[in-house]
């Protein structure tokens, strides 16, 4: 079944209203607040965003989600459930108090749903209290004043929607099992942030050094990817070219297409540093889910870790030993800087490429410094060949 979420509740008439939830296996708040026992006022002018506020299922409830006037007796309740001409999809439906239905043209369609009807998908919505009467004397019954509308289209400008997409059109099914309305575990997922009407995301690109952060030509679309929902993440202080500044000046530079790996570093960890930056809600857990648990899997345990210092250093001794030094001193200080050097290379040129600017080569070392270097570090590290035999007569007496 589809589940309905309420993710913000808006008042925009002279009228208060209660809403009382009616689902049981979801705690609802209100700008962060629970809501545990009594109805939710909604004075004029309320706009807050809610959380765990869920429109129930017909078959599972029987009051719903009922909605009141507080200056009268009337009520609406609203459920999901199929109707009479589609049996395969869940509808958002507005019925009176003692369950008629009322205001059909306005009923959502949500979704169909999945395996029998057991396990479907999430739609976030927004409740708006809205009179359009014009006369003031003949105040609008409840029924339409009460509108539901989809959540990224009645968002302000400003609101930031995670889309979060199927990797391909094989994958809708395992992801409808493994990420649903009963529970959300892990699957696997394409993400991008909406803000602005604008939707970005980061993707591997033919040349390294180029910028993996791209533009959709058309937000919640995508030739390969299947979309699957928007979440609603928060809504951003900064301004649009604010917005365009920090993307295109900051970020973009930060993530080339070369970086890109399935697991370290993809597009939902792009998602997650934009959505810190915009001051909004982090990326659902159900989403990074996947490539976190790759992650880990994937990561070389610690008793393999211990077992592969013990061989690499039963290795090394007998190579030093081979070298006439008994200690090995030598080879650990040559191979600590040759590794050093080697990290310190990487760490230039991973700059240059990110920040796009012209370094000057630092001037290289004469011949001469090289070699009183080198001179130098044998004298240190390499014994003599009267040491050795010395050591080797007091082993023998």
């Amino acid at each position: 079944m589809v589940v309905a979420q309420i993710v913000k509740i808006r008042n925009n008439t002279l009228r208060s209203f209660c809403v009382t939830p009616g689902d049981y296996f979801y705690t609802a708040s209100i700008d962060g607040k629970p809501v545990r026992d009594g109805p939710i006022e909604v004075t004029p002018g309320f706009d807050q965003v809610a959380e765990g506020l869920t429109v129930p299922w017909q078959s599972m409830s029987s009051s719903g989600l009922e909605i009141a006037e507080a200056s009268s007796d009337a009520s609406v309740r609203c459920l999901v459930g199929p109707v009479e001409s589609d049996a395969d999809g869940d509808w958002l439906q507005l019925r009176s108090a003692s369950g008629e239905p009322v205001a059909e043209e306005r009923w959502i369609m949500l979704g169909h749903r999945h395996l029998l009807g057991t396990i479907g998908h999430a739609a976030e919505i927004c409740l708006t209290f809205r009179d359009t009467g014009n006369d003031p004397a003949k105040p609008s019954a409840l029924c339409d004043i009460v509108h539901f509308d989809n959540a990224t289209k009645s968002a302000p400008s400003n609101a930031v929607f995670l889309n979060v997409f199927d990797l391909a059109s094989a994958l809708s099914v395992p992801n409808a099992i493994l990420c649903n309305t009963v529970f959300n575990t892990v699957g696997a997922f394409h993400a991008a942030i909406e803000v602005y009407g604008e939707e970005w995301a980061f993707y591997r690109t033919p040349n390294p050094t180029s910028c993996g952060v791209c533009k959709s030509l058309r937000a919640r679309h995508h030739p390969v990817h299947v979309y699957r929902q928007s979440v609603y993440l928060g809504d951003t202080r900064l301004k649009d070219w604010e917005v365009r500044y920090l993307i295109r000046g900051k970020l973009a530079t930060k993530w080339p297409g070369g970086t890109y790996d399935l697991l370290r570093r993809n597009c939902i960890h792009f998602c997650e540093e934009l959505s810190l930056a915009l001051g909004v809600s982090p990326v659902p857990s159900w989403v990074r889910g996947l490539h976190e648990t790759g992650a880990s899997i994937f990561q070389l345990p610690w008793p393999l870790t211990c077992i592969k210092s013990l061989v690499s250093y039963a290795f090394s001794r007998p190579r030093a030993l081979a070298d006439g030094n008994p200690s090995g001193e030598g080879m650990v200080d040559e191979r600590s800087d040759a590794v050093d050097e080697r990290s310190d290379t990487r760490s230039d040129v991973y700059t240059d490429t990110i920040t796009s600017t012209v370094t000057r080569a630092q001037p290289a070392a004469s011949p001469d410094a090289r070699q009183v270097g080198d001179d130098e570090r044998n004298k240190v590290t390499l014994p003599s060949l009267g040491t050795f035999i010395g050591s080797a007569a007091d082993e023998s007496a």
